[in-house]
């Protein structure tokens, strides 16, 4: 089995905590933004929706409202960046990774504006913890599609798919990361069900990605 070189993870529910006042910023945004427009959407369906695009989730559910229920969502989610804080863990894995000759990507569904100022309010870059952030709006493509992992790739110098790990928290970030023809692990740390994500046939799964190194060690892929 080829070892790790870049691990590649989704940021809200899987390095990034976004609840706030008992709810994930993101749900919470979907929602205030949809019925501010008299769009009232079933808190299920938006949590089933959680690691896609943003925008393309807003105009499927938004109807001819839609561009204005963009903007209202984009609003309350940067007022609320610097409330939003990290998993347990995260930074310290990323830190075992970069010590174990990985390099480490992050991305999102988020706008490229929120998804900069939530990297930049973690200090990850500063602290020299990832190698590179992307999200689908600067790819212009929406997970499952494997462009966020291809892009992070090419800035990383890595060309074989199996010297890739994909950690997600969504069934369809797994999704992208066995389109990309990554090695992938899910862990339990968002708000889908378990089911919803074993059914996207993870290579393994964890309750977050504070086990990853021992996972990663066990596993040999590293």
């Amino acid at each position: 089995m080829a070892k790790i070189r870049l691990a590649v993870f989704d940021m809200a529910g899987t390095t990034v905590d976004d609840v706030i006042d008992g709810m994930p910023l993101v749900l919470r945004s979907y929602d205030d933004a949809f019925r501010r427009h008299g769009v009232v959407v079933p808190m299920e369906t938006l949590n089933d929706m959680r690691g896609r695009d943003k925008r393309e989730v807003i105009n499927m559910l938004g109807g001819d409202k839609a561009p204005a229920i963009y903007k209202d969502f984009v609003e309350m989610l940067t007022a609320n960046v610097t409330r939003v804080k990290e998993i347990g863990g995260t930074s310290d894995t990323f830190r075992w990774l970069k010590d174990h000759g990985v390099a480490v990507g992050v991305e999102s569904g988020f706008p490229a504006t929120v998804t900069h100022d939530i990297v930049k309010h973690l200090k990850w870059v500063e602290n020299g913890l990832i190698d590179y952030w992307t999200c689908s709006e600067i790819v212009d493509e929406e997970r499952p599609s494997p462009a966020m992992i291809r892009r992070t790739m090419r800035h990383c110098h890595i060309r074989d798919p199996a010297q890739v790990l994909k950690v997600d928290d969504t069934g369809i970030g797994i999704e992208e990361g066995h389109n990309a023809k990554a090695h992938t692990v899910a862990v339990l740390t968002g708000t889908q069900r378990r089911e919803k994500i074993e059914a996207a046939k993870p290579d393994a799964v964890l309750p977050s990605i504070r086990e990853l190194p021992d996972y990663l060690e066990k596993a040999g892929l590293v």
